[in-house]
């Protein structure tokens, strides 16, 4: 993992001294401003979310069996129990009621909602982007913004951290 991240921050400063000796230090800002809080926001990211998900299988609150079922079959194509009732038997208000009961029960609550919020307001996901609003608002209010080297540095940013957050994750799995 260090590895990786040396060599992304020399490619950085290669990348600096190079814009830098030929004066497009505008650009350069931009582009480095960009880079860094997107790096930030996303591996804050994966980080919180890591650490939630930690925290839930360490309180023994595991995945439903019956929610990997419905993702690998979500229609009971090869469910063992086969319903030999004709169509034309059921009653349709029964099946609707059935049905309504069915979304209601898999809806999710307002507890499981409070559970995922802390990933949401992590301190590591909300100051880099503050960090992203302010320097944009920054070089915008300096007359110094330059749209495409800002979004071409998100861009370089956002694969650069899903790379290092891959990495990250592949390590963290052994």
């Amino acid at each position: 993992m260090t590895k990786n991240i040396v060599r992304v921050v020399l490619i950085q400063l290669l990348f600096s001294l190079v814009l830098f000796v030929q004066g497009y230090w505008y650009w350069l800002l931009n582009f480095q401003l960009a880079f860094i809080s997107s790096v930030l926001i996303i591996m804050g990211s994966f980080y919180s979310y890591r650490r939630m998900i930690i925290k839930r299988l360490e309180s023994g609150e595991a995945g439903d069996d019956v929610l990997l079922e419905k993702l690998e079959d979500p229609h009971g194509l090869y469910e063992e129990e086969y319903d030999e009732t004709p169509h034309e038997a059921l009653d349709l208000k029964e099946v609707i009621k059935d049905e309504r009961a069915k979304l209601k029960a898999n809806k999710q609550s307002f507890k499981k909602t409070l559970k995922s919020t802390p990933a949401l307001f992590s301190p590591l996901r909300f100051v880099p982007y503050l960090f992203l609003v302010l320097s944009f608002i920054g070089l915008n209010n300096n007359k110094i913004l330059d749209v495409p080297a800002f979004l071409i540095g998100l861009g370089a940013g956002v694969l650069t951290a899903i790379f290092l957050g891959r990495h990250w994750i592949s390590k963290a799995m052994k």
